[in-house]
C-alpha cells in the first residue's frame, strides 16, 4: 500500500512557520516587516527578469509567428464591410445580383488534394 507522506510533512512545516512568525511577530516586528518586505522585493525582481528575459526568449518568436500569421489572414480574407443603406424602390434586383456574383469571386481557403483514386488494391497480399 502506497502511503502519502507529503501532507503530513507539508502540515508540520506550515505550523512550525506560523509559530516562527507569532514568536518573531511579538518579539521583533520591525525585522519581520523588514524581513517580509525583502522576501516581497526579490520575489517582485526576479519575477520581472524572469519574464523579460528567459520567458521572452523561450515563447517570444511562438506569439509574433501567430499575430503574422494573423495579419496575414486578415490581408487574404477581410472581415465583412456594413451593407450601405439603398432605398428598397431603386435597384433591388441589381443589388441581388451582385452580391451574387460577389460570392461566387470570393475564393475558398480550402484546397483539394489528390490522391490514389484509381489505382485499386491488390488483393492477393490479403
Amino acid at each position: 500500500m502506497k502511503r502519502n507522506f507529503g501532507k503530513p510533512i507539508l502540515i508540520i512545516l506550515l505550523s512550525l512557520a506560523g509559530f516562527y512568525f507569532g514568536i518573531r511577530l511579538f518579539s521583533d516586528p520591525k525585522g519581520l516587516f523588514t524581513t517580509l518586505l525583502l522576501i516581497v522585493g526579490g520575489a517582485t525582481v526576479f519575477y520581472l527578469v524572469f519574464r523579460h528575459f528567459i520567458q521572452g526568449r523561450l515563447g517570444g518568436k511562438t506569439d509574433a509567428r501567430y499575430s503574422k500569421a494573423v495579419k496575414q489572414s486578415k490581408k487574404k480574407y477581410p472581415t465583412a464591410k456594413p451593407k450601405p443603406n439603398v432605398s428598397p424602390l431603386i435597384g433591388k434586383d441589381k443589388q441581388g445580383l451582385k452580391s451574387n456574383v460577389q460570392k461566387r469571386k470570393s475564393s475558398s481557403h480550402l484546397t483539394v488534394i489528390e490522391g490514389k483514386k484509381g489505382k485499386k488494391k491488390n488483393r492477393a497480399f490479403f
